[in-house]
């Protein structure tokens, strides 16, 4: 059951790939579009769990304050993205270390920290899908080592999100909220967090607003990678509630590619070259391996 809610989890963060692919061909990759979608991301994420939530908000103490630190974390990669893509201009290597430090940190740590068990299997179905995420973003292009650095950032930063995410899950110490309860505080924290640096940025850069000239079309689109990532995210948490670190997000980063691709040849038109049916067939195989 763990590895259909596992799969399902998989397929919505292909989906919320896709409207963010969707937002940035429509308003670009400006800061002030970026902070834009991520502060009306964490206020729909907010409304929508708030309401699955019967209008509760579960506020205990540690689940705020783990929910805070997740904020900022994802607030400080959004901010190393963007940098990465004003001095690069290439996507690739932002999702390639935010999607690599996002499932190889807590293998790590759930081998080191949390006593799961190493198997070879698992090693092996990992290295698969590393190598299958570089080739999918890998354009060929030369780093800088500023750039380098930044990347370096993102993979810490992402890896840490999913180490927070599961100490939250399987803490038995303190009280804390459930899955949908700390989406619905995750969304809030963001909103709080990317709110006050949008409105910076708003008041500094105010002639990038008619980047956003179409806010119902942008709104739409918010509200469905919100819908999309806050379940996705929910699902996540239940599966660190019974799975190990070291099945979790190595699956569901390998899953997410899989899904990506195909998404991105339904919906996108994209063609399957060589490299990215091989990166799909890697990350599928390595995937498998966790089962």
């Amino acid at each position: 059951m763990y590895y259909l809610i596992l799969i399902f989890s998989a397929l919505l963060l292909g989906i919320t790939f896709a409207f963010n692919k969707l937002y940035q061909i429509a308003y670009g990759a400006s800061p002030y579009a970026a902070f834009f979608f991520n502060t009306l991301l964490g206020l729909t994420t907010l409304a929508a769990f708030w309401a699955i939530k019967g209008f509760k908000l579960e506020l205990y103490p540690y689940s705020c304050i783990m929910a805070g630190i997740e904020g900022i974390l994802v607030i400080s990669y959004n901010i190393f993205g963007f940098k990465i893509l004003k001095s690069s201009g290439s996507m690739s290597m932002y999702t390639l270390s935010l999607m690599t430090g996002g499932m190889v940190l807590p293998y790590i740590w759930g081998i080191v920290f949390l006593n799961e068990p190493f198997t070879y299997m698992r090693t092996i179905g990992l290295i698969l899908i590393i190598v299958g995420v570089v080739l999918s973003n890998l354009k060929g292009s030369k780093t800088k080592w500023n750039q380098a650095l930044m990347c370096g950032a993102v993979f810490l930063l992402n890896g840490c999100v999913s180490i927070v995410s599961k100490m939250h899950q399987i803490q038995t110490i303190y009280k804390t909220a459930d899955s949908s309860g700390f989406v619905a505080l995750s969304g809030m924290f963001k909103f709080l967090i990317a709110g006050t640096v949008f409105l910076i940025i708003k008041n500094r850069n105010a002639e990038q607003n008619i980047r956003i000239n179409n806010k119902p079309k942008a709104i739409s689109i918010i509200a469905a990678a919100a819908v999309a990532s806050g379940l996705s995210f929910m699902l996540q948490l239940k599966g660190a509630s019974e799975l190990p670190a070291t099945v979790l997000y190595p699956f569901v980063t390998g899953g997410s590619i899989v899904f990506s691709a195909v998404i991105g040849g339904i919906v996108f038109k994209e063609k399957f070259s060589l490299r990215l049916i091989l990166s799909v067939a890697l990350c599928f195989i390595g995937t498998i391996f966790f089962i």
